[in-house]
């Protein structure tokens, strides 16, 4: 297994060679890659599993992340099924899996359990597939095939109550579409989803920029063009556990972190009703603080509804 780390060295160039890559400046891709090798000890980020909790009046959300470089070889088997033509191949032979468990259980209402898996190109964060599986009120299976003109979506959902317990490999209702990217509104050299954001603010230090990007985001059903800006230091308290080299301590006390604000906005044809864009749970635009010592996100801040404003912290980590 292996992971990213940036460092103070090279982390200024890495900024605006990644930058560059998503927002569409004109840098080459083996350029990059350089910089960001896969086999290099000084591009990792220093964080293998992250658990966040929110706790409030109405209800409490616990969403757990977890992060692993693969063989592009070893992971050719999980390939979703599905018009494979133009779709997204790994650029190289290492790629990053995400894999994000969010549990939402409101004092009102269902609870609801998503479990998402992504995979990703690690020196851009471009997005090859995911599976995202929902249950609580609905249970559904969406499985993604990301391709250079749109995405291929696969939709199972059970057919009745035995089914629901069974594994979705096994349900029968398969809907299948393909959203096809407007080229003319998106103009979007890279493409992301959301559990790719996590990994790219870990990764740069979007401190140094001097103007906010924007990235290029795959949420549900829709593109969203997402404006990033540095939002300034600021103190917050922290209670989490660190797990390192298998010892574990716990962090406690007041630090310095840095908040980077994302301003989600979807790209959608006229007459068509615009999604809220999620990310762990949450939905619209969000903040993320990273202590700035560390480099670790320590809080994602955002509405969730039927929650209102909720900040979920930082409660374990381990490299």
């Amino acid at each position: 297994m292996k992971l990213f780390r940036i460092t103070p060295q090279n982390s200024i160039a890495a900024v605006w060679l990644a930058l560059a890559l998503i927002t569409g400046l004109s840098v080459t891709l083996c350029r990059a890659q350089s910089i960001y090798s896969t086999n290099s000890e000084s591009d990792k980020v220093n964080w293998r599993s992250l658990s966040f909790k929110a706790n409030s009046f109405f209800g409490k959300v616990t969403t757990d992340v977890h992060l692993a470089a693969l063989s592009a070889k070893a992971v050719t088997d999980l390939r979703i099924a599905g018009p494979q033509a133009d779709a997204l191949q790994p650029s190289g032979a290492t790629i990053i899996y995400i894999t994000v468990d969010s549990n939402i259980n409101p004092l009102f209402g269902s609870k609801e359990l998503l479990k998402t898996q992504s995979w990703c190109n690690p020196e851009n964060a471009a997005a090859l597939q995911r599976v995202r599986l929902r249950r609580g009120g609905k249970i559904w299976q969406k499985s993604y095939r990301f391709k250079h003109n749109g995405v291929y979506q696969m939709r199972k959902i059970p057919v009745d109550k035995k089914q629901r317990e069974l594994p979705p490999e096994q349900w029968m209702t398969v809907e299948e579409e393909f959203v096809q990217f407007n080229g003319k509104d998106h103009r979007c050299p890279v493409v992301l989803e959301p559990s790719g954001l996590l990994y790219l603010v870990s990764r740069i230090e979007l401190e140094e920029q001097k103007s906010p990007p924007m990235l290029c985001v795959f949420d549900r059903q829709q593109l969203h063009r997402v404006t990033v800006s540095a939002g300034g230091t600021r103190q917050l308290k922290v209670n989490y556990f660190e797990r390192l080299q298998g010892k574990q301590i716990r962090r406690k006390g007041t630090i310095d972190a840095f908040r980077i604000s994302f301003q989600p906005r979807p790209l959608v044809p006229n007459g068509q009703t615009p999604e809220a864009f999620s990310f762990l749970g949450l939905k619209g635009d969000f903040d993320i603080f990273i202590d700035k010592a560390t480099r670790l996100p320590v809080q994602v801040s955002g509405k969730i509804t039927g929650f209102g404003k909720v900040d979920i912290r930082l409660q374990q980590f381990s490299d």
